[in-house]
């Protein structure tokens, strides 16, 4: 009898337990691809060690290539346009944390994490350098890791990461003018975080971004944000439109993202536990 009346309570509180742990259970995510793009229709390009920590890509349309570079040296690297195997590398400068590179026309730009952005020259006799351009000279520390050229503006656009004017509620971005002034230390734009949070499928870590490029046909910003994975689609002011989460699968280590003429999209991944890689998205009107 002993057992018995211990065994009773336990039995009548089963159904209880269990609608508890049904209660708990987490809601499923359905991963949802941006318009014109599906993210199940994917096609994966391996790339060298050399590039295992892949952390900018640039698509030059002129010279049909692909440009990225290691985030821990001052090196560039010229990729073939279907495979991505390494043609040429060339060194512009030493050691340091570069986060992306832009291009604007066929000359290439590179993202220091600290603001600071290098021009990458050729001289007559092929030899290859780099200049230094521009520091962003606003209070830090800050963090950058994502740089787009916008045409119309005529301007390179940088995107911070962690900087300290900014709060948990907005990024800011800024503006170098390559042709005039340079950089204007006052935010070209500022993107509301609590927009993005809102708008997007699941709870997220903050929004960090750390790649960006302008879409050629839909004239929208896609702006990447690797610690959250997430992919988030802005006007050119940087209000945000929709926001799509990236499976850790699919979007292991995002830091990359640029796009061919006609659309199709590309997203680098650093290496984890692998090689790096590169993602084709074909864009379909």
């Amino acid at each position: 009898m002993g057992i018995l009346k211990f065994r009773l309570p336990f039995i009548a509180l089963v159904p209880f337990i269990l609608l508890v742990l049904a209660g708990c259970k987490q809601k499923k995510i359905i991963l949802k691809s941006p318009p014109h793009y599906n993210f199940s229709e994917v096609f994966e390009h391996k790339l060298d060690l050399k590039l295992k920590e892949i952390s900018g890509l640039a698509w030059n349309t002129n010279n049909d290539e692909f440009l990225a570079h290691h985030d821990e040296s001052g090196k560039l690297f010229f990729l073939d346009r279907e495979n991505k195997a390494i043609k040429a590398t060339y060194a512009f400068g030493g050691k340091g944390d570069y986060e992306d590179v832009a291009l604007v026309g066929d000359v290439p730009y590179i993202l220091r994490s600290d603001g600071v952005v290098t021009k990458f020259i050729l001289d007559s006799t092929g030899k290859p350098y780099g200049e230094e351009v521009g520091k962003l000279t606003i209070a830090g520390p800050n963090d950058f890791e994502a740089m787009y050229y916008d045409q119309g503006r005529k301007a390179l656009v940088l995107i911070c990461k962690n900087c300290e004017m900014d709060d948990k509620a907005s990024v800011s971005a800024f503006a170098f003018y390559l042709d005039s002034i340079g950089f204007d230390n006052k935010p070209l734009y500022r993107i509301d975080a609590k927009a993005v949070e809102a708008l997007a499928p699941k709870k997220t870590s903050k929004f960090q971004p750390s790649a960006a490029a302008i879409h050629p046909v839909l004239n929208k910003l896609f702006i990447i944000s690797s610690a959250s994975n997430l992919l988030v689609i802005a006007d050119l002011n940087g209000k945000p439109e929709s926001v799509f989460a990236l499976s850790k699968k699919l979007f292991p280590q995002p830091e990359g993202i640029t796009f061919k003429s006609k659309g199709d999209m590309y997203i680098s991944n650093e290496g984890v536990n692998s090689k790096g890689n590169i993602l084709r998205f074909i864009y379909k009107p």
